[in-house]
C-alpha cells in the first residue's frame, strides 16, 4: 500500500534498497533525479522492479507524473508533448480532435512502457475557474467542466489503450483554490449543488470510463466534510463521495504526503488516510518518514484501530490491478525502437504548432525586421514542477529561424523571471524607437516582470511603435494588462515554455506560421478568444 520515492545516484538506490528490505515498500514513484539517458532509466526500472519483486513476490506499481508541459518526469530521449490547457486549445482551434488526445496519451503511455512504468499519475481532471490558482492553471484542459471531462477522458483512454494505468486527480477538485497545497491547506468553500456542478463532471466521466485510480487532493472541502480534514483523510469523502455517491471502484491514491497541507500530520496522516478508505499512499522523498508510516499502519492494525479488513480491501484492489498489468519490453534494442519515433515527433510538434492562440488579436504580430523580443525566462513555480527544461529555448529558436522562409532577424534580451528596475531601465534603453514583444511568464505573480510589460508597451505607444505580448505560460496574464488590448496591441500564448513550445511560438512570432489554437479559459476581460 505504500508508493515510495528515493534521492538520485547510487546512494539513493540504497535508501530505496532500504524501504524494500525494511517494510517491503512495493510500489515506486519516480522524478527527474532518478533518470537521465532513456537507456540509464530502463536499467533504472529494471533494477527497481526486480529489487521489489525479488522482496515481495509481486510486480510494483511504477509511476511518474508525466502530465505533459510543466509538469513532466522523463526528458531525455523521450517524445516532448504539450501540456493539458495547450492540448486544449489545439483541440479547440478545430487543428486536432479527442481521438488525436487520446492518440497523445496511447503515445505516452507507449514510451512510459517502454521504460518499464507502468502508471502515469494523470490526467489532471481539476477545472482552473480560479485565475489566481497557483499550483493548477495551465495543467488543467480548462475551465468548462465538459469539455475538461471529454479531454481528460480521452488522454486516460490513450494510457489505456498502452497498457498503462491513469489516475484522475486531484478529487474532488483543485481547480478553484489559491493556495498551493505543497505550501499549504487550500479551501474550496462551495456546496454541494455547486461541485455537482463544476468540480465533479470530469472525475464522473472518467469513473463511468472505468479510469484505474483516482488521487485525493490535501485540499478542505466543508460541504462534504465538516471537520476540518482534507479529502486524502476524510471517509466522508473517499467512501461517501468517491465511493458510494460516484460509485469508484478502482485505487484510490493520494497526492504525496509529505506536501506542507499534510506533512505536519505526519506519520499519523498515513494511519488516518487508510481509515478513510485510501489505497496506496505516496510518500516521494523521505525513508525516514515512509519507515514510521509503515511502523504506524502496522501497529493501528495490530492493536485494532484499523480493522484487517480494511487492508484487505485495499490489498484486493491492488492485486486485481496488478494482475492486469501488461509487461514491458524484455530487451533495450526493443524498448529503444519505440521511443521518440519520427512519428511521434511530427504528431508532438504539430499538436504544439496547434496550440499557440492568438487571444488579443492586434497589432505586433508577425514582428517586424529589426524588432526586439525580451525573454523572460521560465522557473518552477509550483512544488509539483521538477526541473526547468526550456531556459532561453524562445531567443535560441528566434536566432535560429532567422533568414528561414523569409524569416526577419530580430534583436533578443533575455531577463530573469522578476528583473529589478536597474534591468527594466537598460531594456528601455534598448527598445528605443524599435517595434517591441516581450514574453510573459506568470507575470501577475512577479512585480518586475509586470513592470516591464507596463513600460515596454508605454514607450512603444509614445514612439509611435508596435507592442506584442508572448505569454510563455498562463494566459491569465492579459488579465493584468487591461490597456494591450486599449491600445490594439497582440497579445498570444503558448501555455508552457519548453523546448517544444518555443520552437512553436518563435515560428508564430516570425510569420512562418498561424495561431490556430483558442484559449480555453476566460483570459480576457472581453471573454474568449
Amino acid at each position: 500500500m505504500l508508493v515510495v520515492g528515493f534521492p538520485e545516484g547510487r546512494e539513493g538506490f540504497a535508501k530505496l534498497e532500504a524501504a524494500v528490505g525494511d517494510f517491503a515498500a512495493g510500489n515506486v514513484i519516480l522524478f527527474t533525479r532518478n533518470m537521465g539517458a532513456a537507456r540509464s532509466t530502463w536499467e533504472l526500472v529494471r533494477d527497481v522492479r526486480a529489487l521489489v519483486e525479488g522482496r515481495t513476490g509481486i510486480v510494483p506499481f511504477v509511476c511518474v507524473d508525466q502530465e505533459g508541459g510543466t509538469v513532466v518526469r522523463l526528458r531525455n530521449g523521450v517524445t516532448p508533448v504539450p501540456g493539458a490547457m495547450a492540448q486544449a486549445a489545439a483541440v479547440g482551434g478545430g487543428s486536432f480532435s479527442l481521438a488525436d488526445v487520446r492518440g497523445l496519451g496511447r503515445l505516452v503511455g507507449s514510451e512510459l512502457l517502454a521504460l518499464g512504468i507502468n502508471w502515469n499519475l494523470a490526467p489532471v481532471a481539476d477545472v482552473n475557474v480560479n485565475p489566481s490558482n497557483p499550483v493548477i492553471g495551465v495543467r488543467s484542459y480548462g475551465e468548462d467542466p465538459r469539455k475538461v471531462a471529454d479531454l481528460a477522458a480521452a488522454f486516460a483512454a490513450g494510457l489505456g489503450d498502452a497498457g498503462v494505468l491513469a489516475a484522475a486527480k486531484h478529487f474532488p477538485g483543485h481547480g478553484d483554490t489559491a493556495v498551493d497545497s505543497h505550501l499549504g491547506m487550500p479551501l474550496v468553500p462551495h456546496d454541494l449543488r455547486r461541485l455537482e456542478a463544476v468540480e465533479l463532471p470530469p472525475f464522473r466521466r472518467l469513473i463511468a470510463e472505468g479510469v484505474a485510480a483516482v488521487m485525493t487532493s490535501h485540499v478542505r472541502f466543508p460541504a462534504v466534510e465538516p471537520d476540518e480534514l482534507p479529502a486524502t483523510l476524510s471517509r466522508r469523502v473517499i467512501q461517501g463521495l468517491l465511493r458510494e455517491r460516484l460509485g469508484f471502484k478502482g485505487l484510490v491514491c493520494t497526492d504525496c504526503m509529505e506536501m506542507k497541507a499534510v506533512s505536519g500530520l505526519m506519520p499519523e496522516a498515513a494511519v488516518r488516510a487508510v481509515k478513510a478508505g485510501v489505497d496506496l499512499i505516496d510518500i516521494s522523498h523521505t525513508l525516514e518518514l515512509q519507515r514510521a508510516s509503515a511502523r504506524a499502519i502496522l501497529e493501528a492494525v495490530l492493536s485494532g484501530e484499523i480493522p484487517e479488513s480494511r487492508i484487505d480491501e485495499s490489498w484486493a484492489r491492488i492485486a486485481a490491478a496488478k494482475a492486469r498489468l501488461k509487461a514491458p519490453p524484455a530487451s533495450w534494442e526493443e524498448s529503444e525502437s519505440l521511443l521518440a519515433t519520427a512519428a511521434s515527433l511530427d504528431f508532438s510538434r504539430r499538436l504544439s504548432h496547434a496550440s499557440i492562440s492568438l487571444i488579443a488579436p492586434g497589432k505586433g504580430f508577425p514582428l517586424a525586421p529589426g524588432s526586439l523580443y525580451v525573454d523572460v525566462e521560465p522557473a518552477n513555480l509550483t512544488g509539483a514542477e521538477d526541473g526547468s527544461g526550456g531556459r532561453g529555448a524562445v531567443a535560441d529558436s528566434l536566432r535560429a529561424l532567422a533568414g528561414t522562409g523569409g524569416a526577419p532577424e530580430v534583436g533578443v534580451l533575455s531577463l530573469p523571471l522578476d528583473p529589478e528596475p536597474s534591468a527594466v531601465a537598460a531594456v528601455l534603453a534598448e527598445a528605443a524607437g524599435r517595434d517591441v514583444a516581450v514574453g510573459t511568464y506568470d507575470a501577475f505573480r512577479h512585480p518586475g516582470q509586470a513592470e516591464l510589460v507596463r513600460a515596454l508597451a508605454a514607450a512603444a505607444e509614445r514612439g509611435g511603435k508596435r507592442f506584442a505580448v508572448m505569454s510563455m505560460r498562463s494566459p491569465y496574464d492579459l488579465r493584468l494588462f487591461p490597456e494591450i488590448e486599449a491600445r490594439g496591441a497582440a497579445f498570444s500564448c503558448a501555455y508552457e515554455y519548453t523546448p517544444l513550445s518555443a520552437r512553436s511560438a518563435a515560428e508564430f512570432m516570425l510569420g512562418l506560421a498561424p495561431a490556430a489554437g483558442r484559449c480555453p479559459v476566460s483570459a480576457s476581460s472581453r471573454g474568449h478568444a
